[in-house]
């Protein structure tokens, strides 16, 4: 998606919060759009990368996951309903090892907490039509156990 068609989608849906990953921005790349505040984190090679677009009016600030090797990461936290959430954008590759301690690092907290992206899990719990290894060790994962 172009950058123009989001903004637009954007202002068209009246979206607030709009997680992506794997936007395959590089470090020195701008991204700004108007009425946003873009929380990212860029790889530092080709590809991968997640964002977080907040609008300027939300009361937010960008919150450091530290721990992560693996899994891709942005997170904010903000107030929704009175309540503290960490919201989180999130990446993994399929070649990188889904691991039960960076899962803990990002839920581990004492916040609420939503999680949106692609971590290249499939299983038929989360509405797809077949269960991949990495996703039935998903479904099963002790927290701090490499998959």
């Amino acid at each position: 998606m172009r950058k123009l068609e989001l903004e637009q989608f954007l202002g068209q849906q009246c979206v607030d919060i709009c997680l992506l990953s794997e936007t395959f921005l590089n470090p020195v790349q701008a991204f700004r759009l108007a009425n946003y505040i873009c929380h990212r984190t860029d790889r530092p090679t080709t590809g991968g990368g997640t964002a977080i677009l907040i609008r300027r009016r939300i009361v937010q600030h960008s919150v450091p996951i530290p721990g992560l090797t693996h899994l891709e990461a942005t997170a904010i936290q903000v107030t929704l309903a009175g309540r503290t959430v960490l919201i989180l954008a999130a990446y993994l590759s399929l070649s990188r090892p889904l691991i039960g301690a960076e899962l803990t690092a990002c839920f581990g907290g004492e916040l609420h907490v939503l999680m949106a992206g692609d971590l290249n899990t499939k299983h038929v719990d989360w509405n797809s039509r077949l269960n991949t290894r990495r996703g039935n060790s998903y479904v099963n994962m002790p927290t701090g156990t490499p998959v």
